[in-house]
């Protein structure tokens, strides 16, 4: 069963050994906040205008996660702010993603002590699935091909959190122009979304260094 958006984009964004967000938690929380949106977009649950989150009238979305999300914006439906979201899911999004990633079996929890510390991290229980996203979207970028929606948008999660150089290596700068035109051909509001995630990855950057 292919693996929804966060969860690919979860296993991009993290280290197979250590565990840790390879572009820092910040970005990665603020990226696995869009995808968690962006799949409520893919499963045709709400739309985004004028910055704004818009709950439609559709069935509930199959994954558990994503239907406690979209309940959670449906209680709160006077805060549709997309950035206003991104910054509060940002701060729970990677735990959410984690439990569903052990649930399905891809993620085992391991501790490890440093320092007369022990932690625990969650890897991948099997690399060639963990690496199957970053080689897919490099690979088709690589050869020009048109990517599914879901990996379009991946894609750009992975420019808005500056993962380009873990996914791509060597060819981000040759892969840069025919992501842009694929990007430029999504629907409204997942461009909107992929917009406003990288504008809170960016303030958080300039926050960050004040």
């Amino acid at each position: 069963m292919p693996l929804l958006l966060a969860d690919d984009y979860y296993l991009i964004a993290h280290d197979d050994v250590s565990g840790t967000a390879r572009c820092g938690e910040g970005r990665a929380g603020l990226g696995l906040a869009g995808a968690l949106l962006g799949e409520l977009v893919l499963f045709g649950s709400i739309d985004i205008e004028r910055r704004n989150i818009v709950i439609l009238d559709a069935p509930s979305p199959g994954d558990a996660l994503a239907r406690a999300l979209l309940e959670e914006l449906m209680r709160n439906g006077d805060v549709t702010s997309v950035p206003d979201w991104l910054q509060y899911l940002s701060q729970k999004a990677q735990s959410q993603v984690v439990q569903r990633l052990l649930h399905a079996g891809h993620l085992r929890a391991t501790e490890v002590r440093r320092m007369l510390q022990t932690r625990t991290v969650y890897v991948p229980t099997d690399m060639n699935v963990a690496a199957w996203a970053a080689a897919r979207l490099a690979n088709a970028l690589g050869k020009n091909e048109q990517l599914s929606v879901p990996d379009i948008v991946l894609s750009g999660l992975v420019v808005a959190t500056e993962l380009e150089a873990e996914v791509f290596q060597h060819s981000a700068h040759e892969v840069a122009r025919p992501l842009r035109r694929q990007l430029t051909g999504l629907p409204a509001a997942l461009r909107a979304l992929l917009s406003e995630t990288e504008a809170a990855v960016g303030d958080a950057v300039l926050r960050h260094r004040r």
